[in-house]
């Protein structure tokens, strides 16, 4: 054992020691390769590589894109690019939105409603299909609950997210007419689906009308305060938004509600007798910025040949992975992505690929000083990237009532580590907060124990998954060459990045076991303070 012991010990000093001097790429200097590896690695799969991987590009840098083509294969990619367009959909609430399932409880429910336009992304991912299924697909995706809550027809004899199809009328338009949309985005009386038609704006052209420049004059407000629907149609500040706002809104009153002061109306029902109510309300015919449609479908086959569609799946893509919000100084680098994902007849794999090879992605460093006032060299993990992390490592996932606490909108949790809830936090925040560090340390601290509880009841150290060099009663003064065999392992598997030769972390860690043994007389729980410490390395949330 003291052989293997050494052995590891000169194979993670060797390793530390064998990273070429950094690369540079016009005003990029890149991430070293074990760092770019598991930059890539979060990205595409939401959990670090391994080792051997990590070993293998420090060797030969040239399989970057091979880790590329290999982890975009991954089924944990497809949910990972779910995960990027819900930051887009927002549709992953946690809402029931009141409707319920006969024996099946409402989280359950919430779940399916909010995975509806998210599985039909996963499955563009997966069958590699243009991303214009989005709104052209002839069918909704759907599991056995939400079949029940929706009515829907579902294969026979299946249990997970298969294609299905609505029974009451209604023509399939992909995300434009499932219900889980219009329930996430309701409309009723006078707003007359305009909330509906800006939501399409956004989801799918990136262009939120709220966000748009107003000017109003007092007689152009005291005109919509006496006949809205008057000032809408004859005020020239008003028509810059509603000229192409409304027809998009008068396809919708299929899906409308009455002022249903009762909540007599079932909202899962599409009408199709009330598909004229536009004429009742802004007496717009239905269109695409100018152009007439006749229906939802002849809307969605023109939103898929609009350019802005194509690139505001491309900007999606870009700034989720990036980090950051891109502006028009950033036009260039988009139009380079845009090239890629038309090429490939807008698949979502060659945008993505295109994305992670380029340096702006693989950047540690940007010399220049106005780039690098917008360009993120850092990222930080989501609230599932980090729950997937820690998981992968360790064997933990921290739950409350059979929900992952960390992505459950319900729970908050997931606000406090920077993500979203789909509803009062609709954008991610990079900036780690109090609640980051704090979320972090409490779920360190529990994964801590589960290893210990866990590993030290395994009496073959081999078999162990992260504490295999040592016993529980052996510390730094016992066993000195175990202890820091165990230390540096740890180190190297949590973070992938090994520890120098003299550095201090080993003592450090060290006095830390020394001083918790003694205050609490007991060997596990100095152990669990030292995976504690080591899970809370900033290495783990950012990468």
């Amino acid at each position: 054992m003291r052989s293997t012991i050494l052995a590891t010990l000169s194979l993670l000093t060797l390793v530390s020691c064998q990273e070429a001097s950094p690369e540079k790429v016009g005003p990029y200097t890149l991430l070293s390769p074990r760092e770019r590896l598991i930059r890539l690695s979060v990205d595409l799969r939401g959990v670090h590589p391994t080792e051997e991987d990590l070993v293998a590009i420090s060797e030969n840098p040239d399989l970057y894109e091979d880790f590329v083509d290999r982890w975009m294969d991954d089924p944990r990619f497809v949910a990972r690019m779910g995960e990027v367009f819900n930051e887009r959909f927002l549709t992953r609430t946690a809402d029931s939105y009141g409707v319920s399932v006969e024996g099946v409880d409402g989280t359950v429910v919430a779940e399916a409603i909010g995975n509806e336009p998210i599985k039909l992304v996963e499955r563009i991912v997966r069958d590699d299909l243009p991303w214009s299924e989005i709104v052209t697909a002839d069918y909704t995706m759907a599991n056995p609950v939400l079949a029940r809550a929706y009515n829907l027809e579902y294969p026979s004899g299946q249990t997970g997210w298969e294609m299905a199809h609505y029974k009451d009328g209604r023509e399939h338009a992909g995300i434009l007419t499932m219900s889980t949309t219009w329930l996430r985005y309701p409309s009723m009386g006078g707003n007359a689906n305009r909330s509906r038609a800006n939501a399409v704006s956004r989801m799918l052209l990136c262009d939120d009308y709220l966000n748009r420049p107003l000017v109003l004059n007092r007689a152009a407000v005291d005109q919509l305060t006496i006949s809205p629907e008057d000032a809408i149609a004859t005020n020239v500040s008003c028509q810059s938004c509603h000229s192409t706002l409304d027809p998009i809104a008068s396809h919708f009153f299929g899906f409308f509600i009455y002022d249903d002061q009762e909540f007599t109306e079932n909202p899962l029902v599409y009408r199709p007798e009330r598909e004229e109510a536009w004429r009742e309300f802004s007496n717009r015919a239905p269109g695409w910025y100018g152009t007439p449609t006749a229906n939802i479908r002849e809307m969605a086959a023109l939103i898929a040949e609009d350019q802005r569609f194509s690139d505001c799946a491309v900007q999606t893509v870009v700034e989720s992975f990036n980090q950051r919000t891109f502006l028009d100084e950033d036009w260039e680098e988009l139009m380079a992505h845009q090239d890629a994902f038309e090429a490939e007849g807008l698949r979502i794999r060659p945008l993505v690929r295109s994305v992670v090879t380029s340096p702006a992605y693989m950047a540690g460093s940007v010399d220049d000083e106005i780039l690098a006032e917008r360009v993120s060299t850092v990222r930080m993990a989501s609230p599932a990237q980090l729950t997937a992390i820690v998981e992968d490592i360790t064997g933990y996932r921290w739950e409350f009532g059979g929900q992952d606490l960390l992505t459950d909108p319900n729970r908050g949790v997931p606000v406090l580590l920077g993500g979203i809830d789909g509803r009062t936090a609709r954008a991610r925040n990079y900036s780690a907060s109090v609640g980051t560090l704090f979320t972090q340390e409490r779920l360190s601290w529990n994964a801590a124990w589960h290893v210990v509880t866990t590993d030290f009841a395994i009496a073959n150290g081999e078999e162990r998954r992260l504490l295999k060099y040592v016993q529980a009663d052996q510390g730094p003064d016992e066993a000195p060459d175990r202890f820091e065999a165990q230390v540096r392992f740890l180190y190297n598997r949590v973070t992938g990045k090994p520890l120098p030769e003299k550095a201090t972390e080993v003592e450090d860690i060290g006095e830390l076991w020394r001083q918790v043994r003694s205050i609490e007389g007991s060997p596990e729980k100095a152990w669990a303070a030292v995976v504690s410490v080591i899970l809370r390395d900033p290495s783990v949330i950012y990468y």
